[in-house]
């Protein structure tokens, strides 16, 4: 697996970006569509906000139309997308920033730097296909995944989950089957919260509530 060289130093004048790892996901017609890995910014008041925003602006037909385009990679891609590295030189699984360039060029959904832009990229896209990596087993990983976005369009709401988590969830919850690392002590991740698509929040107040309710449950 071949991953992005990151600079230590990103950040500019206003802005530093974290390593907080996350997970965005939609869920339509009973189907996982979007299953998004992202390496920054995965809290509340980055990502998380992100996805607030997409979901109080989205185009739901536009959005759905879109999600009819969707498709995960397969063995077969992921051989293409390798020999394309190779082609440009990559050693070692890493890039420089001119090879990095060409990589998001060639595989604009492929980066792990998206996290929840991919929303808004899949709902714009003019691309015949739209060809996404499954990272939903990401969700078994709480010790790795920080935050999760999830956006029900069956049910029509937005839920959050939190990582770090070494409790069992209820059967109820939507990650209690995910497979997990049986030599960790974390478990999948857990359920927080979930707000109505068409009921929500602001923005301070998402950040208050979820910021409140991972205290909450990190206690348990």
């Amino acid at each position: 697996m071949f991953y992005l060289y990151i600079v230590n130093q990103l950040k500019t004048k206003d802005i530093k970006i974290m390593g907080t790892r996350h997970l965005i996901m939609v869920v339509h017609e009973e189907k996982t569509k979007i299953a998004q890995y992202g390496q920054w910014d995965g809290y509340p008041e980055g990502q998380g906000v992100t996805v607030l925003n997409f979901a109080r602006k989205m185009k739901l037909d536009k959005f759905k139309e879109a999600l009819k385009k969707v498709r995960f990679a397969t063995k077969a891609d992921d051989k293409k997308k390798d020999a394309f590295l190779k082609s440009i030189g990559c050693k070692g699984g890493w890039m420089d920033m001119d090879q990095a360039a060409k990589y998001h060029d060639a595989f604009p959904y492929a980066s792990r730097d998206i996290g929840a832009g991919i929303l808004d990229l899949v709902m714009n896209s003019t691309d015949k296909e739209i060809v996404l990596t499954d990272s939903t087993s990401f969700a078994g990983e709480s010790l790795f995944c920080e935050w999760a976005y999830v956006i029900d369009l069956d049910k029509n709401q937005l839920e959050v989950y939190s990582g770090f988590n070494k409790s069992p969830v209820g059967p109820e919850e939507r990650f209690a089957n995910a497979e997990t690392d049986k030599d960790s002590e974390y478990g999948v991740i857990r359920f927080l919260k979930k707000y109505e698509l068409d009921k929500l929040p602001t923005k301070r107040k998402f950040i208050s509530e979820l910021t409140k309710r991972e205290k909450e449950v990190s206690c348990v």
